[in-house]
């Protein structure tokens, strides 16, 4: 392995990574960012299958109707066909809270899955060209049980108004005022 290589797994983790705090946060900007123009989607029939368009449309309507939701991934694969081509297994545990909004009527869902992305290097940036969902498996708990008493339990911040989303300096940037660091 050498250092090219290594600096696209790492930006490649970086582009899955930025997905999950998109969902998360609700910020459909960010997680457009992750696609090249014309990435094709295949999420369950269900869901989506078709354009990145239409799946970040989907999402728009979907992610807002949630009061809360936290993707995890874990082992992530890279496997390199060149230097600009790369087929990615990831393993993801997502955890759901249905408002009075959606179907699940305030129920908790944890879904174990996996993505299948193709990466592909384009004007040297990596982002996803294809990428499957394989849902392994999912369980619903019913909202009966689960308490959330912490006075500051962040469920408030899918708004844009989590700390997490303010700009940093970056790596040769100014760097920020102690009084604005995130609390």
């Amino acid at each position: 392995m050498n250092l090219e290589e290594l600096g696209a797994r790492a930006e490649i983790h970086d582009v899955l990574l930025r997905y999950c705090r998109g969902l998360d946060r609700v910020d459909m900007g960010l997680v457009r960012g992750v696609f090249h123009d014309d990435a094709w989607v295949q999420f369950p029939e269900s869901l989506h299958v078709g354009s990145v368009e239409g799946f970040v449309d989907f999402l728009a309507g979907e992610m807002p109707r949630f009061v809360r939701t936290m993707h995890n991934l874990g082992n992530s694969l890279v496997e390199f066909d060149g230097p600009d081509i790369a087929h990615v297994e990831t393993y993801l545990n997502a955890y759901h809270q249905g408002s009075e909004k959606h179907h699940w009527k305030g129920d908790y869902v944890k879904l174990w899955a996996r993505y299948l992305d193709r990466f592909e290097r384009r004007d040297g940036v990596w982002l996803i060209s294809r990428r499957r969902l394989l849902v392994d498996w999912m369980y619903k708990y019913p909202a009966d049980g689960w308490f959330d008493d912490h006075p500051d339990a962040s469920v408030d911040m899918r708004n844009g108004s989590d700390p997490s989303l303010r700009p940093v300096a970056g790596f040769h940037g100014t760097p920020m005022a102690k009084e604005d660091w995130p609390s």
